[in-house]
């Protein structure tokens, strides 16, 4: 049934529900702060030429500014102090930087653009779950059915299985440790296994180990998964859990978190967030990203086990590879009060780090079906269909998703008082029924077109956009952030299983924002719902390709009344993107007075073509990524790694001199 009271337990979306904090280590904040940009940024021209090492290739190469949100191509940037001093021609150039300045020749098809901006992802959540094993769809930025080489290995409930077993100990392990040694699974996600059942329980765990206590994480964060020894173990320390092994909701989940902290050790823990941290940033380097923004910062109570707005203010200080903006996250009304309200004041920031607005997730997930709806969802938990043979009756089929705040009187007055302390707002909401509730909410504070510029209000996925909702947000000065995923990786399942065809194609309507609305749309990939990867987004916007399709089908497009042109996906990941998040007076465009943030790719995306006609765009994400700057500084470079993985392997430098690779 539908929901529609508070939920203070927790918010039903993957990204949000704060189950994850039950893993996080009390942190102390890493030593001080480390401003080496301005040191090691280099002074440097780009200059479009021929390949010198190539006289018969005399193709040049590309730089597109995005100055001004426009197509506007030079020949010639230079930077310094981590900064862009001018633009041009490379006469005009090379006449206002210093003497001798060194040139960097962007040749062939090589492009050189803004660094792309990721405008929403979750950073803190992200590193606590990458913990665990993955076990999700998705091999890289390709859903693991498409790509996988043998039937075995594609996405289906015998690979989940066998991909937890491996983590099984040895044979000669004492019994004690295995009944008290955790398999720690995450981001499985039925609806896009290949199986007709779709069901995990205790029963099918069990055939991952009968002895070791097994945990999986629904990539939902709305259900989890024991074994039999799980709830066995539980039972020793006189916590009851579901006989059935499925964990519904924050509460039941919660019970399990602590007896796996207790197979951890703590300051191994700590180490490992760290990292897990760095490696998000290093990720998202090597797909040309140089700026983050993290949707759901958690502002800081004396309950909180870390400080999360001062530990990523810290990280953005320390030689970090990308820039962090954030929201604040409000999960009730008592907390904007108690923790927001009066302490954190928005847009105090600076280029590395700044907190820019308050963050409400009306509700949850469409594919995990809490997404709020006028309309009940099409199939059941186990996504059988209402109506089939395996599905329950379709009298039951009820299930409208939930919403997460007291309605009206809570949810709006949270909106009205972040608008009335000067914080613009960005809400989660995907279910059409959420959708109509924001806009509502956003009228009864008063905001209008009028105030655009000045605080961008944001709508987070806006799933399912009716036009009467859009042409209320082009009134309001409200923007869309699109969640492109749910068309490339979801857009089947959406239209065939669980929305219908109907409504899933208002998924993510990016033409009719721009076109019709005048709307400034960004995409972005909610990590860790979906891959990091700026190309591949723009690739799904631009095709609208649905990837969980049959092979046997040929290429199926979602609405594609709804595909956008190269340029206007460019644009939602630089200079729309950079706006929407308030750094465009920082990132988003080669301009001078900005940072000198660029990322260097082997070939034009708006040039790039795969010789499939309309689908030319398809498989764009594999462009590579030759070198990705940050504030003046080389903060990743094919070459270079080719280089160091050299020098660690004797034998591939060996046969590389042979000229065998």
């Amino acid at each position: 049934m539908s929901h529609t009271h508070n939920h203070p337990e927790g918010l039903h979306c993957s990204c949000c529900n704060p189950m994850w904090k039950s893993l996080l280590p009390n942190i102390e904040l890493e030593e001080g702060k480390n401003n080496e940009d301005a040191e090691h940024s280099e002074t440097l021209i780009f200059r479009t030429g021929s390949n010198p090492a190539e006289k018969d290739d005399k193709r040049v190469g590309y730089i597109q500014t995005m100055a001004g949100g426009k197509d506007v191509m030079v020949e010639a940037v230079g930077i310094q102090d981590g900064h862009i001093i001018v633009t041009g021609s490379h006469e005009y150039v090379k006449a206002n930087m210093p003497v001798d300045t060194t040139e960097q020749i962007i040749y062939g098809r090589q492009t050189l653009l803004p660094g792309f901006i990721e405008p929403h992802i979750h950073i803190l959540p992200s590193a606590v779950f990458n913990m665990a094993t993955d076990v999700g769809p998705f091999i890289g930025q390709y859903l693991r059915t498409n790509i996988a080489l043998t039937e075995e290995k594609k996405y289906s409930k015998n690979w989940v299985i066998r991909t937890l077993r491996d983590l099984s100990l040895a044979e000669s392990a004492s019994k004690k440790e295995k009944e008290t040694t955790w398999i720690f699974g995450r981001n499985v996600d039925p609806s896009l296994l290949i199986d007709e059942s779709k069901e995990f329980n205790a029963e099918v765990l069990d055939k991952i180990s009968d002895v070791q206590p097994v945990f999986l994480m629904n990539s939902s964060v709305h259900l989890a998964y024991v074994n039999t020894a799980a709830i066995k173990l539980a039972k020793n320390e006189n916590i009851i859990l579901p006989a059935s092994g499925v964990l519904k909701e924050i509460a039941e989940m919660q019970l399990v978190l602590p007896l796996i902290i207790k197979s951890i050790d703590p300051i191994a823990l700590k180490k490992r967030l760290s990292t897990e941290v760095d490696t998000i940033f290093t990720e998202a380097s090597q797909r040309g990203v140089t700026y983050v923004f993290d949707a759901a910062v958690e502002p800081f109570s004396k309950d909180s086990p870390l400080n999360q707005p001062d530990y990523l203010e810290a990280k953005a200080n320390n030689d970090c590879p990308v820039r962090i903006g954030g929201a604040l996250v409000a999960v009730t009304l008592n907390d904007f009060n108690s923790k927001i309200e009066g302490r954190y004041h928005p847009n105090q920031g600076d280029d590395k780090f700044n907190l820019a607005y308050i963050k409400v997730i009306s509700d949850g997930s469409n594919q995990g079906m809490t997404g709020y709806q006028y309309t009940p969802y099409d199939c059941d938990e186990n996504y059988n269909l209402y109506g089939s043979d395996n599905a329950k009756n379709i009298a039951e089929q009820t299930n409208e998703g939930i919403f997460n705040y007291g309605y009206p009187l809570e949810f709006d007055t949270m909106i009205s008082k972040a608008v009335d302390n000067d914080w613009p707002i960005m809400v989660h909401a995907n279910g059409d029924h959420a959708l109509d509730r924001t806009i509502k909410a956003f009228k009864l504070s008063g905001i209008n077109k009028s105030t655009i510029e000045a605080r961008r209000d944001r709508i987070e996925h806006a799933s399912l956009l009716s036009d009467q909702n859009m042409t209320d947000m082009q009134k309001l000065g409200i923007s869309p952030s699109f969640l492109i995923g749910h068309v490339g990786y979801w857009g089947w399942v959406f239209q065939q299983t669980i929305l219908g065809q109907e409504r899933s194609n208002h998924l993510d309507r990016c033409h009719s924002a721009i076109h019709d609305y005048n709307m400034r749309i960004t995409l972005h990939s909610d990590y860790s719902v979906t891959p990091l990867g700026p190309l591949r987004m723009m690739e799904q916007s631009i095709t609208r390709i649905m990837e969980g399709a049959p092979k046997e089908l040929n290429i199926q497009v979602l609405n594609k009344a709804e595909r956008i042109t190269r340029f206007q996906a460019l644009k939602a990941m630089t200079y729309d993107a950079a706006w929407q998040c308030h750094a465009n007076q920082w990132v988003g465009s080669l301009e001078v007075g900005k940072c000198a943030d660029f990322v260097l790719l082997e070939e034009n995306p708006l040039t790039y073509s795969c010789e499939e006609g309309v689908y030319s765009a398809k498989g764009m994400r594999n462009i590579p990524v030759l070198e990705t700057w940050k504030g003046g500084i080389k903060r990743y470079s094919t070459a270079d790694e080719i280089k160091a993985l050299l020098l660690q392997n004797p034998s591939l430098r060996a046969r590389t001199k042979e000229g065998v690779i």
